[in-house]
């Protein structure tokens, strides 16, 4: 019986640090919540002003008759774009997304990067764009300042806005999240500004595949022609017309004969008639072939099916296959964005895969470029810094308004590092920069390294 006052004591004890765990646990969390909160209200606010300032740069940048300080003001442009973007990813919505308003915020820091970039001032097709994008970040910035002040009326916290969505007891009546719907139904009824052909925020058009489209039974035949190499008596097991695509194209699965389940697909571009893109669904098992003998087997199908005038521009082995990218070559000029790639298995030559996008999309007759500037002049606009390495190359690229520009490519040292300089034949601007990584790289960079 004496032991009794111990047990009591004993409990009181575990009660009593029970108890303080659980307090120090509370106030940790607090702690955790209220520096969490500081950083949402931070961004929220800090998103508002990023909107203010692009309207008042996009403003500046309009007036101005000079080509520095429109440099310096679309570039601030840019910068606040991208900031609001990064705000926009640390306010939890939850309920509410803000898509379409990021997606503007990204479309007007690439249109106005894109200007910027060129080093003029905007001419009088620019200047129209840029009154479109300043009129609708003013009335999105309007729209965040009342946000802004209900958010403060409210006295709106994120951290309970968040647990409340995350348990599905937020209040959908709420004015804040009823404004914010709003500020995102808004920006969708936006009308689409025209950035016009000189200002590359997407892919530049697919200007190769605009002839007359085939009919589905002219595309199977084509596709046909295509692995008739890889099995005579494939068949044809599944058909697909994709139209809501960035090239509209067919779809063919093939097979084999009963008992094995591999599948080749081969997709058709619609208007013309290109094969596009084939993939063998075959792993290969031990290469025996060597890297040479799989490049002459490359060779052959891309001669094979009617390829000419292409050049090897790299190598890549990947999973006992080589990748051998091809570029379209002509009058000792590189035509970087007529790309076309072939994999070969190791184990017997046969092909798992061809890649024809920039092919299909861009090669076409092109006219003849003005000669300008010879590749001895063009090297004396690259920095005094850099070691020319091997010899310079004539290359035609996409810039970064989408356009094809001739220039001298230049293989480029300095300390360790490698690079590809890329001098505009015309006018001697640099037109990109490229840093070569250590490894082995499959190409020569494409028209999107150029974005």
């Amino acid at each position: 019986m004496r032991r009794v006052p111990w047990i009591a004591v004993a409990l009181l004890a575990i009660v009593a640090a029970s108890l303080y765990w659980g307090f120090s646990q509370m106030r940790l969390k607090n702690q955790f919540l209220t520096r969490l909160e500081n950083t949402y209200q931070r961004a929220f606010h800090e998103l508002s002003f990023n909107m203010g300032a692009i309207d008042s740069e996009l403003a500046k940048a309009t007036v101005t008759s000079t080509p520095e300080q429109a440099m310096i003001r679309l570039s601030a442009v840019w910068r606040q774009a991208y900031a609001a973007q990064e705000k926009i990813g640390q306010i939890p919505l939850g309920v509410v997304e803000l898509q379409s308003t990021e997606r503007f915020l990204a479309r007007l820091g690439d249109a106005v990067l894109s200007i910027a970039s060129t080093g003029v001032l905007p001419n009088e097709q620019e200047r129209d764009m840029l009154e479109q994008l300043r009129a609708q970040a003013r009335e999105l910035s309007n729209s965040l300042i009342a946000l802004q002040a209900s958010v403060l009326g409210n006295n709106l916290r994120w951290t309970t806005l968040e647990v409340q969505t995350l348990n599905d007891t937020a209040p959908r009546d709420s004015q804040v999240m009823g404004q914010f719907r709003l500020v995102e139904d808004q920006v969708q009824q936006f009308p689409e500004v025209s950035f016009g052909e000189h200002v590359n925020v997407a892919k530049p058009p697919a200007i190769a595949v605009t002839a007359e489209p085939i009919t589905a039974e002219a595309a199977m035949e084509k596709a046909r022609e295509f692995v008739v190499d890889l099995g005579a008596d494939l068949q044809v097991i599944s058909q697909e017309e994709v139209i809501e695509a960035e090239v509209p194209h067919y779809t063919f699965t093939f097979a084999h004969p009963a008992g094995n389940n591999r599948r080749i697909t081969v997709e058709v571009v619609r208007n013309g008639g290109r094969v596009f893109q084939m993939f063998n669904e075959r792993t290969p098992s031990q290469p025996i072939l060597s890297i040479a003998d799989a490049q002459q087997r490359a060779e052959q199908y891309v001669a094979a099916k009617g390829i000419d005038s292409v050049v090897l521009l790299g190598v890549e082995e990947w999973g006992d296959s080589a990748v051998f990218t091809f570029c379209h070559e002509e009058n000792g000029m590189l035509f970087y964005p007529d790309l076309l790639r072939v994999r070969i298995s190791q184990d017997n030559g046969e092909i798992l895969s061809y890649e024809g996008n920039g092919y299909t999309m861009y090669h076409r007759k092109r006219g003849n470029f003005p000669e300008g500037l010879t590749g001895a002049e063009a090297a004396k606009r690259l920095n005094n810094s850099l070691t020319v390495v091997g010899t310079s190359q004539r290359v035609v690229i996409f810039d970064r308004r989408g356009v094809e520009v001739m220039c001298w490519e230049f293989a480029v040292q300095r300390g360790n590092e490698n690079f590809l300089i890329y001098i505009n034949a015309l006018n001697g601007r640099e037109e990109n920069i490229v840093r070569l990584d250590a490894r082995p790289m499959p190409t020569i960079p494409a028209w999107t390294t150029f974005r």
